[in-house]
């Protein structure tokens, strides 16, 4: 009996760590999508990406 409530408390432990993991990163880097992120070094940082030239 005090196995299974041991592997309850871990589960739950890695459960809260993963989640709280995500939350974390969600808030880091915003609403992206791997896409986007992919064509992020293609990107000049010296041009204003709302100007039409």
């Amino acid at each position: 009996m005090s196995v299974l409530v041991l592997t309850i408390f871990l589960s739950l432990l890695l459960v809260s760590l993963f989640v709280l993991l995500f939350i974390g990163e969600r808030r880091r880097k915003g609403f992206g999508s791997p896409e986007q992120d992919a064509l992020l070094p293609f990107e000049d940082e010296d041009e204003d990406p709302r100007q039409d030239t």
